[in-house]
């Protein structure tokens, strides 16, 4: 089996991780969306449209609930045979696999210099296939049609479709039994991207200095937005829409934990490391 690696590019994927926490961990910084769970919160929290930091309904399979999605906290998703997305203007996606917090009230999040913090860690009991193209968190078109930066892991899907050209920004090996915490400053005005990183209770680092984005963060047009969740793509060479082309295998019981979700509002420069 491929070892494990998640890679991070200006256009392609970003990643971010944080200790098990008791209580949500301040920020040193102005905070723009707070997205850290509470030490007494219950799954119930993610089906209100008015308390969750989540989107209520998006994005995970037909006739599912969050709250029969979610377990332990930080934030474990599972994906299984049952995690297949009907999308307003797709339709049912067979051949993506998919649970993806969509970030509630987002307005706020995708203009001015904001800096996301996302921790991840690996369940050695509910582990991925990583022959397949893993997605954990990406910046997305409100159309749908690009992704300004995203962070994956697994075997990458090839594709035949004409996309811009993906710059890896930072590649490091994604190993079990300890978090990956990262943080992804966008400075939406001038079009950079800076990565900090670091694993367990370390403070960030900047692993990659402000770098020019090749689409556009902040054009008004595509009212991006940043997602992070689990999404399994289809195996197979030359696929042309891996929303309907490719395999997928039956039997999928997988899951992958989340912690230290929030966004600092770095307009004067401010990044909690």
């Amino acid at each position: 089996m491929r070892s494990p690696t998640p890679i991070l590019g200006a256009v392609a994927a970003i990643v971010i991780a944080a200790g098990v926490q008791s209580a949500p961990v301040p920020a040193t910084c102005p905070v723009s969306h707070e997205g850290q769970i509470s030490a007494n919160a219950t799954k119930e929290l993610f089906v209100s449209s008015s308390s969750s930091p989540f989107n209520p309904k998006y994005v995970l399979g037909q006739n599912l609930t969050w709250d029969t999605v979610q377990g332990t906290k930080a934030i474990s998703l599972r994906l299984d045979d049952k995690s297949v997305f009907r999308s307003g203007s797709e339709g049912v996606e067979t051949k993506l696999r998919r649970a993806e917090l969509l970030v509630n009230k987002k307005d706020p999040t995708v203009s001015g210099h904001k800096s996301w913090h996302l921790s991840f860690r690996t369940d050695p009991s509910h582990p991925l296939n990583y022959t397949h193209e893993y997605i954990l968190a990406f910046h997305e078109a409100q159309n749908f049609q690009a992704d300004f930066w995203s962070i994956k892991t697994g075997d990458f899907l090839e594709s035949t479709n004409p996309q811009p050209r993906k710059t890896t920004l930072f590649e490091v090996p994604l190993t079990d039994g300890e978090w990956h915490n990262f943080g992804i400053e966008l400075n939406f005005p001038q079009n950079l991207i800076s990565v900090y990183y670091s694993t367990c209770d370390n403070p960030l680092e900047l692993v990659v200095p402000p770098t020019h984005v090749q689409q556009h963060l902040g054009n008004p047009a595509d009212n991006p937005r940043g997602d992070p969740g689990l999404q399994k793509r289809p195996t197979d060479s030359n696929i042309n829409d891996f929303l309907f082309n490719g395999t997928q295998p039956s039997g999928i019981n997988e899951a992958f934990i989340f912690g230290g979700i929030f966004q600092d509002d770095s307009v004067d420069g401010c990044v909690s490391l």
